[in-house]
């Protein structure tokens, strides 16, 4: 628990200055300016007392219990300060300053230096170079932050790994009059990590929503099993950055190549259910809807508008989020024809057209939230000079502080002459936006979200496998980092019940006619050399062989054009081609696999449409998976097509992260491409390409 950092009983404040812009005179004032509800003790050996409080040369000398201090001196004298607040029982130190690991080596062993002068006490560093924490909560109401926007009591908890960004979500909560329950900007997380902080957010029953600035997961294994426990009570919203840097590492896997900066983060993210956002804006306006209104049960929705245009762009962006327009009811539809004038639209949209007031417009809203088809509504009003607008306002915010089902709104107008419109209706829990797009974003975050809540707990099944004969084939390469002979992979392949085309390796011509005779012409020759990475590409498949004249004169052919390599060759049946789809796996660090599937061939690179998921994979997370690419259609059977198996698909998908999961060595996997038949008629894998890393 993090009680000691977020609800202390008393702060010192090491660095504490009559300097009004020193970061330890911000601080004190901060602290006062928000009526923190403990003692404030500045240190400074310097100067008797600091804005009338009175100062101590150190924190030895204060003479109650100090639970946090924050420190803002010379990197170079952090430690000595540390020396003194552990042996004064300090629970928790923010360290603002700067000057560790961000600016080196040199940095870094400081920084590991004032985390063991801290851990020797039972203290724990928040930071350093570090904005500090805040809690709105009255019985605490702590500011312990050197930054600038007011604090007032709300909902939503706010962690973010750039104080900049967690300024910026603040201070557009505050423009909106909104508050916020607890602030974490945390630095460096040499100590108290981010992982720790949602942690004790989630565990808040008086914060309702999360929202968190990401630039790197220092422990991706830790977030995901936090997060995982966290969304099941409240939604985490994530804006991460740095997603435009180029891929991780060089790796010769077509899996590897596509995986880029931003790819595991994604995965995370999808498997624990947390929503990730592009923008700040986006993340924030989710976050207000979160905030006040109730998770929707379904994604059926109303749109109610006052003017036409907004509504249609309003219903583009909700059919864009997956999000469906309800059907009336015909008792809703009744009302509603009795209720509104002639000219009006009974229908979705709902138009009431623009001379409505309060009681058809308040009216139409309290008869569809009757509606048991409808489970959320937008509401789109312009305010019309024709109209007594206050009057809806305050209808609506009747209705609002009442409703059971999510309302959100979108107002049209000058603030100068309608800004009490605006203030009734956000004050009665309705968030207010500006734009129709702002309102579909925000509802369509709340319906997702709602429809993790139901997604059941993922049943992993362990399919049957040999797994003693894959532990056969893996030691022949311990401790080595090397792609393993492609016989070899089928041979793994088969252990683990994925279905390779029948297939001999062979080195020799004498070796390719005798083995050549066990299998059924056409047939493909392969090479089969490590240095070859895409076969295809560099000659080294040849196919459509329908007699040994061919099969041979093909051998002469390529022997001589890779006898650098001294390869061996893999001859295999050809099969008539079905559905071609990729399957892959690559290692993570300090984190299960990365499992990827999309359409296979020429298309994985062409078109790059893959969908990656951490293992172990359940049967609904692999049917997620092939649903969730843009080619599905071509799976299911485009233009009178038959379908691919797709469930013998999740299946092999399933069975290829229980092999990646059971095998930490194999550190990239492609199988492309995989022919998928009709259904009844299974799958073949028709290239494999596995390799193995030390993890000595």
């Amino acid at each position: 628990m993090l009680d000691g950092l977020f609800k202390p009983r008393s702060v010192a404040i090491i660095g504490a200055s009559n300097n009004p812009l020193s970061i330890g005179h911000i601080v004190i004032q901060n602290l006062v300016d928000h009526n923190f509800q403990g003692p404030i003790y500045p240190i400074n050996p310097k100067s008797k007392y600091i804005k009338s409080f009175k100062t101590y040369a150190a924190v030895s000398e204060v003479p109650d219990e100090v639970d946090l201090v924050n420190i803002s001196i010379k990197n170079t004298l952090v430690p000595t300060v540390l020396e003194d607040c552990g042996k004064a029982g300090v629970k928790y130190a923010i360290v603002h300053t700067a000057g560790f690991k961000e600016v080196g080596e040199e940095g870094l062993k400081l920084e590991k230096h004032i985390v063991e002068i801290a851990h020797k006490y039972g203290m724990r560093i928040y930071g350093p170079n570090s904005q500090g924490i805040q809690n709105s909560d009255p019985a605490v109401s702590v500011y312990a932050n050197f930054t600038f926007v007011p604090m007032r009591p709300g909902n939503i908890s706010i962690v973010a790994q750039s104080g900049g960004v967690g300024e910026t979500l603040k201070l557009h909560l505050h423009r909106i009059g909104m508050g916020m329950r607890m602030y974490a900007s945390f630095g460096n997380e040499a100590d108290v990590s981010m992982n720790e902080i949602i942690d004790y957010y989630g565990q808040d029953d008086d914060t309702k929503v999360i929202m968190v600035h990401i630039e790197t997961l220092k422990d991706p294994a830790g977030f995901l099993e936090v997060a995982s426990r966290v969304t099941k009570k409240k939604p985490i919203l994530v804006v991460k950055t740095g997603r435009t840097k180029e891929g991780v590492k060089a790796v010769a896997s077509h899996t590897g190549s596509l995986i880029e900066q931003d790819t595991l983060a994604d995965a995370i993210f999808e498997k624990s259910g947390v929503l990730r956002f592009y923008s700040q804006q986006d993340m924030i306006e989710a976050a207000i809807a979160f905030s006040t209104q109730p998770v929707p049960q379904s994604e059926n929705i109303v749109i109610v508008t006052n003017t036409g245009g907004p509504a249609i762009i309003a219903v583009d962006e909700c059919i864009s989020k997956g999000l469906k327009l309800a059907q009336l009811s015909p008792e809703t539809g009744k009302a509603l024809g009795e209720l509104l004038f002639s000219e009006a639209i009974v229908s979705n949209p709902v138009d009431v057209i623009a001379t409505a007031g309060a009681k058809e417009y308040g009216g139409t809203v309290e008869a569809l939230l009757k509606d048991p088809n409808i489970d959320s509504l937008i509401l789109n009003f312009v305010t019309p000079p024709f109209v007594d607008c206050e009057a809806v306002a305050c209808k609506l915010a009747e209705i609002g502080a009442a409703a059971q089902k999510p309302i959100i709104c979108i107002i049209l107008t000058i603030e100068e002459r309608w800004g009490e419109v605006i203030r009734l209706v956000r004050q009665s829990g309705i968030p207010v936006y500006d734009f129709a797009e702002s309102a579909s974003k925000a509802l369509a975050a709340m319906i997702k979200y709602g429809q993790i809540q139901k997604r059941p707990t993922p049943e992993l099944k362990e399919l049957p496998c040999d797994k003693k004969k894959a532990e056969g084939i893996i030691s022949r390469y311990s401790g080595q980092d090397r792609f393993l002979p492609q016989a070899d992979v089928f041979e793994l392949l088969n252990a683990y019940g994925l279905p390779a085309v029948k297939t001999v390796r062979v080195e020799t011509k004498d070796e390719l006619k005798k083995e050549a005779q066990k299998l059924n012409y056409p047939l493909v020759l392969k090479i089969d050399a490590e240095e070859v990475v895409h076969k295809s590409d560099a000659g080294g498949v040849v196919l459509n062989l329908k007699d040994e004249t061919d099969l041979l004169a093909a051998f002469d052919n390529m022997a001589n054009t890779f006898k650098k390599y001294k390869p061996a060759f893999v001859v295999q049946e050809q099969l008539v081609e079905g559905k071609e789809i990729i399957m892959g796996a690559k290692a993570g660090e300090g984190i299960s696999p990365m499992i990827m599937f999309g359409l296979g061939g020429v298309f994985v690179e062409t078109l790059k449409d893959v969908q990656f998921r951490l293992a172990p994979l359940s049967q609904a997370e692999a049917n997620d998976m092939i649903q969730s690419i843009k080619g599905y259609p071509i799976l299911q059977g485009a233009r009178g097509e038959k379908p691919a198996d797709t469930d013998l698909t999740a299946e092999m998908l399933m069975r290829l992260s229980q092999l990646a999961s059971d095998f930490p060595e194999i550190d990239e996997m492609d199988l492309n491409p995989v022919f998928v038949f009709e259904k009844g008629n299974g799958a073949r894998v028709v290239d494999a390409r596995l390799k193995v890393r030390n993890l000595g």
